[in-house]
């Protein structure tokens, strides 16, 4: 394999690459210098994510915890793809990372070709506008921001792949989390599509039989509506939950990130993989 995706984020907690809004940690921004001259000292090709939807590693709460802090008056995590304070936090953390120069390659981040793509957050939801207004809004100013930075490398949103309420009955369980595979990839900036594949997680009340049969379904539809966009697809995640009956972690294959997060995250919000 010779491309990675993993985290261009870390936003308040321990050790953080951003303590507060526009307050950096060198040391931090160091370690992912080191990353990326090491990728392309071994001729691997980054994709780079944002923000976390998730609280792990801040995500979006910690967004709205700063404006919050800042006198604003939010009540839900949404708020971060709505309220013009936390948008500007983001905006600038776009900037900061994009414009950034590595202190190993002394290249700017917008102009390495060791970065693939750009991800703007990592499995968004936002469950407060099942509409998908919102956050259809969010991507296309988010989109056409960071395209103003860096038109050089491509770009994808971070979706789990699913659909908007007119499709619902493609998601697991049709489940609707305020996203749209159709409309968010059809904006413009945006380069190629995502899903992520976690049947035990999502159908976990189906056989196996029934989940594998719902897992190729899953993909097949978004390769014929990728085909429809006219982008390429790409299966950022899947795995297997470790909460199966008989699940044995030296008989499981991971895919990116999956493995390290399942035995480094306890007490988080984010679903279990």
């Amino acid at each position: 394999m010779n491309v990675a995706r993993t985290w261009a984020f870390s936003n308040g907690g321990s050790r953080p690459l951003q303590s507060a809004p526009g307050v950096y940690n060198e040391q931090m921004f160091q370690g992912l210098d080191f990353v990326i001259s090491e990728a392309k000292k071994y001729g691997i090709h980054l994709i780079l994510s944002l923000v976390n939807n998730w609280d792990a590693f801040g995500g979006k709460k910690q967004y709205v915890e700063w404006a919050v802090q800042r006198g604003q008056k939010l009540t839900s995590d949404d708020d971060f793809f709505t309220n013009p304070m936390v948008k500007g936090f983001y905006k600038n953390n776009v900037k900061v990372v994009l414009t950034r120069v590595n202190t190993i390659t002394k290249v700017a981040y917008k102009d390495d070709p060791t970065i693939l793509s750009w991800e703007l957050i990592n499995e968004p939801r936002c469950p407060s506008d099942l509409s998908g207004k919102t956050f259809q809004n969010w991507v296309i100013e988010m989109a056409g921001y960071l395209k103003s930075i860096d038109s050089n490398h491509l770009l994808e949103i971070g979706l789990e792949g699913f659909y908007g309420n007119n499709m619902r009955r493609y998601n697991p369980n049709s489940y609707i989390f305020g996203t749209n595979f159709i409309s968010n990839n059809q904006v413009q900036g945006i380069d190629f599509t995502t899903i992520h594949m976690y049947p035990d997680q999502w159908l976990p009340g189906l056989t196996q039989e029934a989940q594998d049969k719902w897992a190729s379904q899953w993909i097949q539809v978004h390769i014929d509506d990728s085909k429809w966009l006219k982008k390429p697809l790409l299966i950022a995640e899947f795995g297997k939950s470790s909460n199966t009956p008989g699940f044995l972690k030296t008989d499981s294959i991971w895919f990116g990130y999956g493995f390290i997060r399942e035995n480094r995250r306890n007490n988080q919000t984010e679903p279990n993989r």
